[in-house]
């Protein structure tokens, strides 16, 4: 059966135009004037040096056979789903860890200063995740196995992950070692360093650049709902068992069974062959980003690292708010409140993630990071005026805004990329994410560990939003430099439709002068044999 013409245009015209789907407005008036082959040519070298795509990309993924574009809704759910499967197992994890069992378990062995320990605990193990993630990621780009390039990294990877996952389980009481707890943290941290850091690439592995964004969302659903599973359950498991091991088991399942699923299902990147084509001295010269080619990228990473630092100096604390300024002390109140945030975030995530395919990226994020911006900003007046209603009304707004970020940065980034280094870039914009995870909880920490002896609870936690506020606020502005707005699919159909209708209108034109001096040479030679006659 023939495809639509929207499918026909993606597929089978210029794959590079497509592949740029982010130009800048000089490339976009250059890439009008197509009227002959130097001119294509053209076109693409203008657009991959606004955008960062690479003219000669990965061989590897372009040659892929199964990278198309998806059509039919239950079919792409499928492969979309497939897609997320490992990342839907670490969201759980995240979920359960993040903002209640780690802190829940530091609390337990360190009462006094909690807060400012809280902060310190997650140090050593990020900065770990920090090298760990794109070494891994440029070695699963630089690996061909009949096994994929990035799925035996991804189970070693997590192997590594449940052991010491496993080991967090003994951390239940007051006096057990701190530092034993941030060595396991740090060896569960190199364990996602190498799945995550090869999980980065899978996406522009095996799905077609056009539905990035589409891709994109989902992930950002499986986040959502993984994030929603883990902090319920660890609510749950904390109020209702004496020990850690019934959570910890669970966890353990949930990540083991959809890893194990995932390296089965996703087979559109395996390989006839065993081989490694990088070294040191590559991965060390590929750390340098030239800004003629990253110059976007560079954007992404800053205002993705602004957005990480405010979500991170809330989210980490928030049990800790629950229960010293809304008075709520039973965890499960506080896993109601991250399940607002999720509940709210999976539709923005949805919505977001087609958006991003069909309309103004940039215009998107702008959008989102406000809205995140108005959320915590009236954070403040629930310190000092304490209401849970109010509180989950604001996580609800709050889990739109971050919803719906999540999924169209993602698309951002991998838009603004080349795909030859794929993995090891989406790597590097990983730190971006994980960077603020260390050093937020940090700042947040000693925040409250120095105003609350003098000022309070409520003036302590006003000051951790308002620094939070800032830091949304400066994700919003920093998104202005950036030269490229994300066209979506049918912007990018009436570009191309454009570009024929000046390219034919050119070729008439070439032809018409033609004819009309044919025309005048014609009767130039027979006008003497006339005079002749």
């Amino acid at each position: 059966m023939d495809r639509d013409p929207i499918e026909r245009t993606l597929s089978d015209s210029s794959d590079q135009v497509m592949k740029n789907s982010e130009v800048s407005s000089d490339s976009s008036s250059r890439g009008g004037d197509l009227s002959s082959e130097s001119s294509d040519n053209k076109y693409t070298n203008n657009s991959n040096e606004n955008t960062g795509s690479a003219n000669s990309n990965d061989n590897d993924v372009e040659s892929n056979p199964n990278k198309k574009v998806q059509s039919g809704f239950l079919s792409s759910s499928l492969f979309y789903f497939k897609i997320s499967l490992w990342f839907l197992g670490y969201s759980v994890i995240s979920g359960a860890t993040t903002a209640l069992l780690i802190p829940f378990q530091v609390q337990t062995i360190h009462p006094e200063r909690h807060e400012y320990w809280n902060g310190v605990v997650p140090i050593a193990g990020m900065f770990v995740n920090l090298i760990s993630t794109p070494v891994f990621g440029y070695l699963s780009d630089r690996t061909k196995t009949p096994f994929g390039k990035r799925r035996p990294y991804i189970l070693f990877g997590t192997i590594i992950m449940l052991i010491f996952l496993a080991l967090m389980a003994r951390f239940n009481k007051q006096g057990d070692s701190i530092g034993a707890y941030i060595v396991i943290l740090m060896a569960y941290n190199f364990g996602y360093g190498i799945a995550g850091g090869a999980f980065s690439g899978i996406i522009p592995d095996i799905v077609h650049v056009s539905q990035a964004g589409i891709a994109s969302g989902w992930l950002g659903v499986t986040w959502s709902i993984g994030m929603l599973t883990g902090s319920l359950m660890s609510g749950h498991f904390l109020l209702n068992y004496p020990t850690l091991w019934p959570l910890i088991g669970t966890l353990i399942a949930i990540l083991g069974a959809t890893s194990l699923a995932a390296v089965i299902l996703l087979w559109e990147d395996s390989y006839d062959e065993w081989s490694y084509s990088g070294s040191f001295k590559e991965f060390f010269s590929s750390l340098y980003l030239p800004s003629a080619i990253y110059y976007d990228f560079y954007w992404v990473l800053i205002t993705r690292f602004f957005n990480t630092m405010g979500v991170n100096m809330i989210l980490q604390f928030i049990l800790y708010f629950s229960n010293q300024v809304l008075l709520r002390p039973s965890p499960l109140e506080t896993s109601i409140a991250l399940t607002v945030i999720i509940v709210f975030s999976i539709p923005a995530s949805i919505v977001g993630g087609y958006l991003a395919d069909f309309f103004n990226t940039k215009l998107l994020v702008y959008i989102s990071s406000s809205i995140q911006v108005v959320a915590i900003a009236l954070l403040i007046a629930v310190c000092f005026s304490p209401s849970y209603a109010g509180f989950l009304t604001l996580a609800g707004l709050l889990g739109v805004g971050y919803g719906c970020y999540q999924c169209v940065d993602w698309a951002l980034a991998l838009h603004s990329l080349p795909n030859r280094t794929i993995g090891k870039d989406m790597g590097i914009w990983h730190l971006s994410f994980i960077a603020p995870a260390v050093i937020a909880p940090f700042i947040s920490g000693n925040i409250l560990d120095r105003v609350i002896p003098t000022h309070g609870y409520p003036t302590a936690y006003a000051v951790v939003f308002g620094v939070a506020t800032l830091w949304f606020i400066l994700a919003t502005v920093f998104i202005f430099p950036m030269k490229v707005h994300t066209f979506g699919r049918r912007k990018q159909q009436r570009m191309m439709e454009q570009q024929q209708k000046e390219k034919e209108k050119q070729l008439n034109n070439q032809h018409s002068p033609a004819t009309a001096a044919t025309t005048t040479a014609t009767a130039t030679s027979t006008s003497p044999s006339d005079g002749a006659v």
